[in-house]
């Protein structure tokens, strides 16, 4: 009998998986006399052959990626692959197609295995109608009967009827906080995979989207006008090394352009994004607050050095709405967050001086 450790495989090991190991899911309930449902042997899917598109999906990944949730996947992965559960699903779209494959299903999955630096994954080829992938996401997304997601699901089911009955108003941040005040002693993951659920079954569109390495890296492949870098690495085009950060994160980002300028002589840019958007912290806010932290880190370092030395500049803003329809950054007014930092380091500089003549 196998145990659990015989069905893990390590990740540098997955491409040369067996597939015929891979459980097959079953549709036939789904199939029609007209339409069956067709799950091909699974394949090995090189993730620069696969498109991948959150929008498109119609299941519970439609309401865009939980990074709690793929950050709990990454840490799952990182142990192994288990063989014994069934994979992602894909449409073929024909060798003409740029990317040949669609993903349907498994984006949660898809974007920690990309995170861990994977580059690719087995998936289910299936054909099926429009019609039919509708029952074929829901039935994928069917909890897996424990107590735990069975008990979260009763919880989505009594907020549904609430906000169907008129009690809960259709709108994400009244839902949020509903779900944080009834349930504030669960754990944050399951509070928004609730959440989540929520959303899913009425169809609410989340305002704004929340950004993982992977999407970055996509967004800057298939939609970004220009290249840029993400992780401390150097621009050839710009001739400076290129960070992203969220929200609250540039502290680590300016400790890391300041080494890079000790060693190289060489500046950096940062673009940033937004983070969770809730009703005690919104996109505006947000905004602000990025604009504050960069100028705070800039005055702090001049004060240190004696004088203001730009290693870090702020480059531009991710887009904040969820839409593909955006190709660049938003600009920062770069000239009023200079004025800001000069006016900062020059009112230090009198007070000071006040206090070196007393």
């Amino acid at each position: 009998m196998k145990t659990i450790k015989d069905r893990i495989v390590n990740l540098k090991d997955v491409k040369q998986i067996d597939p015929s190991i891979f459980p097959k899911p079953d549709y036939t309930s789904i199939s029609t006399k007209e339409h069956e449902v067709k799950v091909g042997d699974p394949i090995f899917i090189d993730f620069k052959d696969l498109h991948i598109d959150e929008d498109l999906n119609i299941a519970r990944d439609d309401i865009d990626i939980d990074n709690s949730h793929v950050n709990s996947l990454e840490s799952s992965f990182r142990e192994g692959i288990l063989t014994n559960e069934e994979l992602g699903a894909v449409v073929d779209r024909g060798t003409d197609s740029p990317k040949r494959y669609s993903l349907k299903y498994s984006f949660h999955r898809t974007d920690a295995l990309q995170n861990l630096g994977q580059i690719g994954h087995w998936y289910y080829p299936i054909q099926a109608t429009d019609s039919q992938w509708i029952d074929i996401c829901s039935v994928e997304n069917e909890p897996t009967p424990t107590k735990k997601e069975n008990k979260e699901t009763s919880i989505i089911q009594a907020q549904v009827q609430q906000i169907k009955k008129g009690y809960l108003a259709y709108d994400e941040d009244v839902i949020r906080d509903r779900i944080n005040t009834l349930y504030r002693f669960r754990d944050k993951t399951s509070k928004s995979r609730i959440v989540n659920g929520i959303m899913e079954r009425l169809n609410i569109k989340p305002r704004f989207k929340s950004w993982t390495k992977a999407k970055i890296k996509r967004w800057r492949k298939d939609h970004c006008s220009k290249h840029f870098e993400i992780e401390g690495d150097y621009d050839e085009k710009a001739k400076m090394f290129g960070y992203t950060a969220q929200f609250g994160g540039l502290g680590r980002t300016f400790h890391s352009a300041e080494k890079k300028y000790a060693e190289y002589g060489i500046c950096s840019y940062v673009n940033c994004f937004t983070g969770s958007i809730t009703p005690d912290s919104n996109i505006q806010d947000q905004i602000k607050g990025i604009k504050e932290e960069y100028t705070q880190y800039r005055v702090q370092k001049a004060i240190t050095y004696g004088q203001d030395i730009p290693f870090l500049k702020l480059g531009g803003l991710f887009p904040p709405t969820d839409s593909h329809e955006q190709k660049a950054f938003t600009s920062f007014n770069i000239q009023e967050i200079e004025n800001e930092i000069k006016k900062r380091i020059l009112n230090h500089k009198k007070h000071s001086l006040i206090y070196d003549t007393i």
